[in-house]
């Protein structure tokens, strides 16, 4: 189903953004969970780091969550408007994935805590570059599947690397007091939704021998 009329567009924006939102707010909570009780199973509690080892396992056990709970949502709303691949589902875990163990190998030689480079932590713009990046190689990942059906998918990647980095950047706002932190993380989330769904909705252009 192609996005053809202005109703269409507004209403697929609509969902997308706001349902992604949903799940990237979602995924902090039960992430935190998840890295809490990952750190204790290997024998840290949760007032403890861990080796640098056990930090980029726990961030990397994230960044699967992450992106595999982006990816599916992303993928049923994506299969209204063309055949996108399974491979979709994977695309965001994987670019997490490689820049984490890229990260991990630096912030070990560089003697820097992982664990500490978190918005929750006071650090949204250390976090905020590190998902960039990952926003970056993401969106050259996704960029294949969506050229048999689109053109100006360059608009994807550019989109894919701002809304990653933007969704935490905003915390920065408020992150000294706890309401702040909340209002401005739901705000990151619906931007991320908002750039993502903007690039999808009026950025790419159907080709026509896809619509």
């Amino acid at each position: 189903m192609a996005l053809i009329t202005k109703k269409d567009k507004l209403r697929f924006f609509r969902k997308w953004t706001l349902i992604n939102a949903l799940v990237l707010f979602l995924c902090y909570p039960i992430g935190s969970i998840l890295s809490i009780l990952l750190s204790e199973a290997m024998g840290y509690p949760v007032d403890e780091w861990g080796t640098p080892v056990v930090q980029s396992f726990i961030a990397i056990s994230f960044a699967i969550l992450l992106g595999l709970s982006i990816g599916i949502i992303q993928k049923r709303l994506l299969k209204k408007i063309f055949k996108v691949s399974s491979l979709w589902i994977y695309s965001a875990a994987t670019g997490f994935i490689i820049i984490e163990l890229i990260a991990g190998f630096i912030f070990w030689k560089l003697d820097i805590n992982r664990g500490e480079l978190n918005f929750l932590e006071g650090n949204p713009f250390a976090h905020a570059l590190i998902l960039a990046i990952s926003g970056l190689l993401i969106g050259f990942i996704q960029r294949p599947l969506l050229k048999t059906y689109f053109s100006r998918t360059s608009y994807w990647v550019i989109a894919s690397t701002l809304a990653w980095g933007i969704s935490v950047l905003v915390t920065a706002i408020g992150h000294n007091y706890n309401i702040a932190l909340l209002i401005t993380f739901i705000t990151g989330t619906l931007l991320y939704g908002a750039i993502t769904g903007a690039a999808l909705t009026w950025g790419l252009q159907l080709k026509k021998r896809a619509s």
